[in-house]
């Protein structure tokens, strides 16, 4: 397998949310928003490798059952299928999602490449 150039390259400042916060159609908006900026030719139909970096302040990344990476995950991925970027995440081959703590700003980092077998 190959990985090309960046096709996705975006920081998405803002606290991060999950599904299993009140805050989360906040967050979604904000990344979708972002994503919205993004022609969907760009992605829509091609094999993925995306990469999701996330800071989250020191209070909450250490709740239990909040900052999941999985759950990270699957709110990035609904957001980028929502904006129309991806027909189904069934398109992604490979994820890496790492989170980080942080006293300072809490963003998102969101890369993606071409797949190629």
């Amino acid at each position: 397998m190959m990985m090309e150039q960046k096709l996705i390259d975006l920081i998405i400042p803002g606290p991060i949310s999950t599904k299993s916060s009140s805050t989360h159609e906040n967050w979604s908006n904000s990344l979708e928003s972002k994503l919205h900026s993004i022609p969907s030719s760009t992605t829509y139909d091609r094999w993925l490798s995306i990469e999701i970096k996330v800071w989250i302040s020191n209070k909450r990344i250490h709740r239990i059952g909040r900052m999941d990476v999985d759950n990270i995950a699957k709110i990035t991925l609904d957001s980028i299928t929502h904006s129309g970027l991806i027909r189904d995440d069934s398109l992604v081959h490979d994820l890496h999602v790492t989170k980080y703590p942080t006293d300072g700003p809490q963003e998102m980092m969101l890369s993606a490449k071409e797949w190629i077998l």
